[in-house]
Parts: structure tokens; sequence; C-alpha cells
């Protein structure tokens, strides 16, 4: 049987970072997990935010984030861990993700919390908006990315995780039905 690789996307303080190493530790063993944040970070020098409007380098160092997460995902798939992966990834990127693996069973899970909860969460963060460049209020902010998961192909499992802790998102996660 091939490893499973499970992609968990979503907006920011969407809790794809919690869930993923939950959903990881159920699935194993042997398995992993891989914040895509830790790539996001990795640039300290010239780093490039995404914006509504990008520029040519901040896709440069986006596409650099996915490549990377994708080929530690197929490392470790190589060595016969199952691997959970959270990052937001949206539109084409997401197949061209799983493009780069092979042999593998691979799986989307996408979180789709309420709008709401996304600001009640990215405030109890602390207010460090990570949504100051995508609209005049963080809730405008929240509504502007949100759209953006639209462009993800209607595939792999879509969850509203309005009101659910990590455990019982985790719960909710069916393999079967997230199959990409």
């Amino acid at each position: 049987m091939s490893p499973k690789v499970v992609l968990v996307t979503g907006m920011q303080a969407a809790g794809k970072s919690t869930t993923a190493p939950l959903l990881a530790a159920r699935m194993g063993p042997p398995a992993a997990t891989l914040d895509g944040d830790v790539f996001y970070r990795g640039v300290v020098a010239g780093a490039e935010i995404m914006t509504p409007e990008p520029s040519a380098e901040a896709i440069r160092q986006l596409e650099l984030r996915y490549d990377a997460s994708a080929l530690v995902a197929q490392h470790y798939a190589d060595a016969g861990f199952d691997f959970v992966c959270s990052d937001i990834v949206l539109g084409e990127y997401v197949e061209r993700w799983f493009a780069r693996l092979h042999d593998v069973e691979p799986y989307l899970v996408v979180l789709v919390p309420s709008v709401e909860s996304v600001v009640e969460r990215e405030i109890g963060r602390g207010g460090n908006n990570a949504y100051r460049d995508w609209g005049p209020s963080l809730e405008d902010g929240v509504r502007a990315l949100q759209a953006s998961l639209d462009e993800i192909p209607r595939r792999g499992l879509w969850l509203d995780t309005t009101g659910q802790t990590p455990e019982e998102t985790v719960d909710a996660i069916d393999l079967e039905k997230a199959r990409w």
C-alpha cells in the first residue's frame, strides 16, 4: 500500500497548522507533518508577501515554498511515512502541488470556517492581522481571501469547521471523501 499524503489547506486562521499534526498522529505510525509556514519564514532577507496584486518575486517565493513542501512530502513518503502538509495552497497551485507527488495516495482537506470565526481567531492571535493587505477592514480582508477558495478544484473534502475544536475537525475528516 502506498503512503498517504494529505494537503490541509484553507484561509489564514482556519486551523490548518493545528489540525495537520493531530491528523498525522492518527494516521501513523509512521507519520510526519509539516507546516508550509516553515518555508515562508525561511526567506529572511528580501521576503515578499502575497497581496491581491503580488509582485513577480512574491509569486516566485510562493512557488518555491510550495515546491519545497511537496518535495518534503515525497521524501517522507519514499521512506514509507504517511504525511500531512498544512499551508494556504489555492487555485491551480493545488493541482501543481499534487502533480509533484508520485506513488502516493493523495488527499485534499479544505478547512472553511465562517468569516466571523476567522475574524475571531485572528483577533485572538493578538491582532497581527494577516489580512491587512486584503481589505479596508479585517472582515473585508477575510471575505476577499475566502473568495480565493473558489479557485481550488472542487475535489477532496471541504469542511465547515466553524465552532469545532481541532479534535472535532480531525474526527470529521474522512479520508475516503478527501481522496484527490
